[in-house]
């Protein structure tokens, strides 16, 4: 039996990667993936934003590639961008798939 991946992690909960929103609407304001990086702290230069989904009771996911760590991250926040939990992958685990996710990875 094979152990469960970190991937499946992801996926189970969020469901599959890219397929969630390109902006959120949070307390009446939308922003951009790009924004969201920014608003929970973690816009670097290597970081690079897949998608995002809203979760009940106000929370909010945003999955994005970390590029130097090469893994993909599922940082769930709150409505005032504060972190509740995160959850890693090995960027590795989507090769093979026909994924591009090797293009985000910045090197």
């Amino acid at each position: 039996m094979n152990p469960p991946r970190d991937r499946d992690g992801i996926e189970r909960r969020f469901g599959p990667l890219g397929r969630g929103a390109q902006s959120l609407a949070i307390r009446g304001v939308t922003y951009s993936l790009s924004q969201l990086l920014s608003q929970i702290g973690a816009e670097f230069d290597d970081n690079k934003p897949i998608d995002a989904l809203a979760l009940a009771g106000e929370h909010y996911v945003l999955r994005y590639i970390d590029g130097q760590d090469q893994r993909v991250v599922a940082a769930e926040f709150d409505a005032d961008f504060r972190l509740q939990s995160e959850l890693r992958a090995s960027l590795a685990e989507w090769e093979g798939d026909g994924s591009n996710l090797g293009y985000y990875s910045g090197h």
